[in-house]
C-alpha cells in the first residue's frame, strides 16, 4: 500500500468519524424513544421577523410548547420568516430550537422568498445550522426546493415511519391561461415521492408515511364536506390550488400514507379523513404581527411503535389542549 493511498484512507476514515460524531452530537438519526413513542411539534405561519411588534409572541409560543411536550422533532410548515432581516431572523428563531437541542426541519411556504432571499439561499443557510435536517433530495430534476424524507427508526433499527417534507410551491404558473391563486405539486414531485416511497416499502412492507407541506390540497375541502371523519374548526375557505395534479391520488395508491399536515389558512385547524388518509391543518403559531388572531399554539403528533395510527392534538400557548384524536379512524 503506497503512502498516498494510505493517507487517503486515513482522511476518509477521519471524515466519516467526524460526520458520525457531528450527527450523534447534534441531530442523530430519528428514532423512537425507549418508551416506543416519537413526538412531532408542527409550527406554522409564524410570519416572524426580528423587530416585529409582536414577533416575540412566536418565540414565547415555541418555548411553551417545547417545555410542555417531549418533542423529538420540530417541523415548520411554511411562512415562517417573512420579513427583513431574513437571515438574522432565521438565526434568532433557530437559535431557540438549537438551545433545546431538538432536531428540526422546514417545508417552505408561499411567502418564504418574498423579501429578497431565494429558496435556494435559504436552503444553503439552513442546512448548515445545528440540528437542522432540511435537504433537497430531489435536486434540479424535481421542482420545488427542500423535498426530502426523514426515516424514523424503531428500537430494532428498522425504519418504521417516513416523514416527508415537500415544497408545495407558491403561486400559479398558468395565470396567462386564466388560472389564478396558489401553486401546486409538479408531476416531477409526485413521481419523486412515489419512487422514493416504493423503495422504502421494499425494505419494510409495513412502513407508514406522513407528509408535511404548506398549501392544502384540493381534497381538504372534499374531506371536510364529505369525508369519513372530521373534527375541529373551518373558519375560512380552503386556499388550495385551482389545479389538481394528482398528489392525493398517488398517496391513496401508495397505501401507506397515514396523514398530511399543512398550514397556509391561519384560522383553520381541523382534521378530516378521506379514503383512509387524515388531512390535517396545523395550528396558527404566529403573533398578531399578521393581523388579529386567536391565541397561538402548535399541532402535536404522537407516533408509536408498531401502530398504524397516530394521535394528534392542538396545544395552545395557554396550555389548553384541543381536539385530541387518534387517526386514521376505522370506517
Amino acid at each position: 500500500m503506497n503512502y498516498s493511498f494510505r493517507l487517503n484512507l486515513i482522511i476518509a476514515a477521519f471524515m466519516l468519524l467526524f460526520s458520525s460524531l457531528k450527527l450523534s452530537a447534534q441531530e442523530g438519526r430519528l428514532q423512537f424513544r425507549e418508551d416506543g413513542k416519537f413526538t412531532i411539534a408542527q409550527f406554522t405561519d409564524t410570519h416572524f421577523y426580528t423587530g416585529g411588534e409582536n414577533s416575540q409572541e412566536v418565540l414565547d409560543n415555541m418555548k411553551e410548547v417545547l417545555e410542555a411536550e417531549q418533542v423529538d422533532l420540530v417541523i415548520l410548515t411554511g411562512d415562517i420568516v417573512t420579513g427583513k432581516p431574513i437571515i438574522k431572523s432565521w438565526e434568532v428563531l433557530t437559535d431557540l430550537l438549537i438551545s433545546y437541542k431538538v432536531p428540526y426541519t422546514i417545508a417552505f411556504g408561499n411567502h418564504e422568498d418574498e423579501a429578497g432571499t431565494s429558496r435556494e439561499e435559504l436552503l444553503s443557510y439552513l442546512s448548515k445550522r445545528p440540528y437542522c435536517l432540511i435537504s433537497d433530495e430531489g435536486g434540479r430534476q424535481v421542482k420545488g426546493i427542500g423535498n426530502n424524507v426523514l426515516p424514523v427508526y424503531n428500537q430494532k433499527g428498522i425504519a418504521e415511519k417516513l416523514i416527508y417534507c415537500m415544497d408545495s410551491r407558491s403561486y400559479s404558473l398558468a395565470k396567462d391561461q386564466g388560472v389564478e391563486g396558489y401553486g401546486w405539486f409538479d408531476q416531477s414531485q409526485i413521481s419523486w415521492f412515489a419512487e422514493n416511497n416504493e423503495k422504502w416499502i421494499i425494505q419494510n412492507p409495513d412502513i407508514q408515511s406522513l407528509l408535511f407541506f404548506h398549501i392544502p390540497l384540493p381534497e381538504y375541502a372534499q374531506a371536510k364536506d364529505h369525508g369519513e371523519f372530521k373534527l375541529g374548526k373551518r373558519k375560512e375557505k380552503e386556499c388550495s390550488p385551482e389545479l389538481n395534479t394528482g398528489m392525493f391520488a398517488e398517496m391513496v395508491l401508495q397505501r401507506n400514507v397515514l396523514g398530511t399536515f399543512v398550514g397556509h389558512d391561519h384560522v383553520n385547524n381541523y382534521v378530516a379523513q378521506l379514503h383512509n388518509i387524515a388531512l390535517c391543518y396545523g395550528y396558527f403559531s404566529g403573533g398578531n404581527s399578521y393581523g388579529s388572531r386567536p391565541l397561538n399554539g402548535a399541532r402535536i403528533i404522537l407516533l408509536e411503535e408498531d401502530k398504524r395510527t397516530f394521535t394528534t392534538w392542538l396545544r395552545r400557548i395557554d396550555g389548553k389542549i384541543l381536539y385530541r384524536v387518534e387517526l386514521p379512524r376505522k370506517k
